[in-house]
């Protein structure tokens, strides 16, 4: 529980940073899970799918992001069971009359499916620093997980792969 409570900190903390909206689910954080299966074990999944949707229902974005794919390449368990939900959470609404219309997901492990590459080392006139340097400021607040990263300017892309899209 004393982890949980902490890496929740950590993460206001990087939302306190960069002016986003953190959200949570009912999941908790148990400790390292080595497969979707286990950490569903532990974490109800309808209730997190239905906080998924909650939070998209209210949003209504036209395209959701997923870090992980949902499956084993995305690491520990966690993270597989974050990408399946998104999955799911996608195909649960972009038939709706305002549904997402695209999925995709991060291919910064698997740059050969990128599909869409953004630009983020461009700088923010206001803040003075490139969304990539804010980014990874952020990334530094997680410091119970050792995430510290370099805040270099210049030249960086976010790579996203298309998953699926509305019918």
């Amino acid at each position: 529980e004393e982890l949980g409570l902490l890496r929740t900190e950590e993460l206001l903390a990087a939302r306190r940073l960069d002016g986003a909206r953190q959200f949570f689910t009912r999941a908790y954080d148990f400790g390292y899970s080595k497969s979707a299966e286990e950490t569903f074990r532990y974490w109800p999944r309808d209730s997190l799918l239905r906080d998924v949707l909650a939070v998209i229902r209210r949003f209504r974005p036209q395209i959701i992001v997923s870090i992980f794919s949902g499956t084993p390449r995305d690491g520990h368990g966690q993270h597989q069971a974050a990408g399946m939900l998104a999955r799911q959470a996608f195909q649960v609404l972009r038939d709706s009359a305002w549904g997402p219309v695209k999925l995709y997901r991060s291919t910064f492990f698997d740059t050969a499916a990128t599909t869409l590459v953004i630009p983020a080392g461009t700088l923010d006139p206001v803040l003075g620093q490139s969304y990539h340097q804010l980014a990874m400021a952020g990334r530094s607040r997680h410091r119970s997980q050792d995430m510290g990263q370099l805040q270099r300017p210049g030249p960086s892309a976010i790579r996203l792969a298309l998953l699926e899209t509305k019918r």
